[in-house]
């Protein structure tokens, strides 16, 4: 897939309570040419990261310890300066109940782990559009 330079260059937080999976998605984005990936373990952490670093897309886990992924979601949204940063939800839950949730909260966009490298790349593409 060619990436044009200008989205290469955007900024991506990836947030997840497991280590090997923020390495393994960063390896994806960093593997695609996307060269700004941040990371936090915890939803606390990243709406502190996203106060000080314009972040154009946020890579997120639905379940972490201090603050879930939907947590973050409904803060940034409640902040003016992070309402309109677009949320990919990844998580290892196909449930029905948390798609809809997921949905109706606003979630830009929805993955369930485990996931194709290109998949996620496309998906990030489409956000930063």
């Amino acid at each position: 897939m060619e990436i044009p330079a200008e989205l290469l260059q955007k900024k991506i937080l990836i947030v997840d309570d497991a280590s090997s999976m923020r390495k393994l998605t960063k390896a994806i984005l960093r593997e695609g040419g996307f060269t700004h990936v941040f990371e936090a373990e915890d939803g606390q952490t990243a709406l502190a990261l996203l106060k000080k670093v314009k972040v154009n897309l946020v890579i997120c886990d639905w379940n972490m310890p201090v603050m879930s992924g939907m947590e973050l979601f409904l803060a940034a949204k409640a902040d003016a300066d992070l309402s309109t940063i677009p949320f990919i939800m990844l998580t290892s839950s196909s449930e029905g109940t948390k798609v809809k949730e997921a949905i109706v909260a606003g979630i830009t966009a929805y993955m369930i782990k485990p996931f194709k490298p290109v998949d996620l790349i496309a998906k990030v593409v489409s956000k930063l559009t």
